[in-house]
C-alpha cells in the first residue's frame, strides 16, 4: 500500500468516525429538545389548569357575592336601593358628601322600622356609596347625619373591606 493510500484510508476513518459523531450528537440534541418540549407542555397544561381553577373560584366567589348582595336587596326597604346614589365621584370635594344626601332623602324614614332593618338599610347605602367610588369618610359623614347605628365603624369597616377599599 502507497503512502497516499495509507493516508486516504485514515482520512477516510476519520471522516466516518466525524460523521458517526456528528449524527450522534444530532440524536441527543433532538431528544434533549423533545425533553424540553414535552416538559414546556406539561407546565404550560398545568398552569392552564391553575389559571382554569383560578378563574372557577373567582366566578363562585362573584356568585356568592351576588347572591348576599341580593339576599341584601330583599331584606331593605326598596325605596334606598332605588334612591342610592349612582353618579360617579363629584370633582369638589364639599359636593362629594352632599351628593348622596341629597338623593337617599327616603332612607332614614324608611329603615327606621327596627334597628335591624336600620342597620340593613345603612349597610345597603354604605355599599353602594362605596361601589360608586364615594369615600370612606363621606359615607360615614352620611350615615352619621342619617342613621341611629351603634357601631358605624365596624359597618363601615365591613363594608370597605368587602369592596376592596
Amino acid at each position: 500500500m502507497s503512502l497516499s493510500e495509507s493516508a486516504s484510508a485514515q482520512v477516510q476513518a476519520i471522516l466516518e468516525a466525524a460523521e458517526a459523531s456528528a449524527e450522534q450528537i444530532k440524536r441527543e440534541a433532538k431528544e434533549e429538545a423533545d425533553r424540553i418540549r414535552a416538559a414546556a407542555n406539561e407546565t404550560r397544561q398545568a398552569d392552564v389548569s391553575g389559571l382554569v381553577e383560578l378563574v372557577a373560584k373567582v366566578r363562585a366567589d362573584l356568585d356568592a357575592l351576588e347572591a348576599r348582595l341580593k339576599g341584601l336587596q330583599g331584606d331593605a326597604p326598596t325605596a334606598p336601593v332605588e334612591a342610592a346614589p349612582v353618579a360617579a365621584a363629584p370633582k369638589e370635594p364639599a359636593k362629594a358628601a352632599e351628593a348622596p344626601k341629597s338623593k337617599v332623602t327616603a332612607a332614614p324614614a324608611a329603615a327606621k322600622a327596627s334597628d335591624g332593618d336600620e342597620a340593613e338599610s345603612a349597610r345597603l347605602i354604605a355599599l353602594n356609596m362605596a361601589l360608586n367610588g364615594e369615600s370612606r369618610e363621606a359615607t360615614d359623614k352620611y350615615l352619621a347625619d342619617n342613621y341611629d347605628l351603634s357601631d358605624r365603624a365596624a359597618l363601615l369597616d365591613e363594608v370597605y373591606a368587602s369592596v376592596g377599599g
